[in-house]
């Protein structure tokens, strides 16, 4: 018993990302691993897109930045898919 309380909390802890970054525009989602596509169908075109470069000046993601109401939604986008989201109020 003991044994299957632990595998459910290690289950709980490594799925709490994959829910955690989401975001919502009117009644639809974006989630962590959607593609670009998705996003810009979901949100439409980001009023700002901002390259994110190493320290050798190559872009290795892109960050699109939507400016809502209320808060601004900041998504980051690497090889095509989203790979975090963030809202700052």
């Amino acid at each position: 018993m003991r044994r299957i309380v632990i595998a459910f909390i290690l289950a709980s802890c490594l799925a709490a990302p994959a829910w955690a970054q989401s975001v919502s525009f009117g009644s639809k989602l974006i989630n962590v691993g959607d593609t670009v596509g998705t996003v810009q169908q979901v949100a439409g075109k980001p009023d700002r897109i901002v390259p994110i470069q190493n320290k050798y000046g190559a872009t290795v993601a892109e960050r699109f930045e939507y400016y809502l109401p209320r808060k601004s939604v900041l998504i980051t986008v690497v090889e095509g898919k989203v790979t975090e989201i963030r809202e700052v109020f």
